[in-house]
């Protein structure tokens, strides 16, 4: 029965499930127990600072940990209730439901189907299939075999799908970013563009500018040698007698 079940037990029946554990307890296995666990922080994470160490990293040395006898029931313990405190809405939402069966909790062998089917979708409903999955597996929720295995199966279509959406998130926040990078490397090169036009502009006025003034000193100098013509062939001609 999963009521006797050891914690190696119960992480061997959430084998697929360690990752998503380890991502919510990330912060007291990296602050509380690695630093306070050094051989084991040496022995599963050698060179490594635990502070930076990444999910996937803790994923990998605590599923190599959990699989060693010696060490599995203890870390199990610690990781199991580090989750459950995280979880209390959930924990007083079955001791609610479940006083209306016994206030003795350990006397329970087995909940009846009916009350059992009841409880599992209405859990299910407030707080998500797989939080309600991996609670009854770790605080060994006496559910009927086959309430587990529905709740089992709602839990992983719900991670399936939660995967397939994180999935499609991170698809649009990539053409978001590629967007954002191309409008922001297009403006520069408006930008650019837009002063290369206004230098261009204001070179264009200078040279019109100096062109008139140009124009304007060899119209004054024609004017000037046609009047230096005009008096020449005045001087120039024969005096009447």
């Amino acid at each position: 029965m999963l009521k006797d079940t050891t914690y190696q037990e119960k992480f061997v029946i959430l084998n697929d499930w360690i990752p998503v554990i380890i991502d919510e307890v990330k912060k007291d296995l990296r602050q509380d127990h690695l630093k306070r666990d050094i051989g084991f922080a040496r022995q599963f994470f050698p060179s490594k600072n635990p502070s930076k160490l990444t999910i996937d990293e803790l994923v990998s040395g605590y599923d190599k940990a959990l699989a060693k006898p010696e060490i599995a029931e203890e870390l199990g313990e610690f990781i199991s209730n580090r989750w459950l405190l995280k979880n209390t809405d959930l924990y007083y939402f079955f001791e609610e439901n479940l006083k209306k069966v016994t206030t003795d909790f350990q006397d329970l062998k087995e909940l009846e189907r009916p009350f059992a089917d009841k409880l599992a979708e209405e859990a299910s409903r407030l707080f998500g299939s797989g939080k309600v999955y991996l609670f009854s597996i770790l605080n060994s929720v006496v559910f009927p075999k086959e309430v587990l295995e529905t709740l089992r199966k709602d839990a992983e279509a719900e991670r399936a799908k939660k995967i397939a959406k994180d999935s499609e998130d991170l698809e649009m926040k990539t053409w978001q970013d590629r967007e954002k990078t191309y409008q922001l490397q297009i403006a520069r090169l408006e930008d650019r563009y837009e002063k290369k036009i206004l230098g261009l502009q204001k070179k264009y006025q200078i040279d019109i500018e100096t062109l008139k003034k140009q124009i304007a000193n060899l119209q004054r100098k024609v004017v000037e040698s046609k009047g230096e013509h005009e008096a020449a062939a005045v001087s120039d001609k024969p005096a009447k007698r």
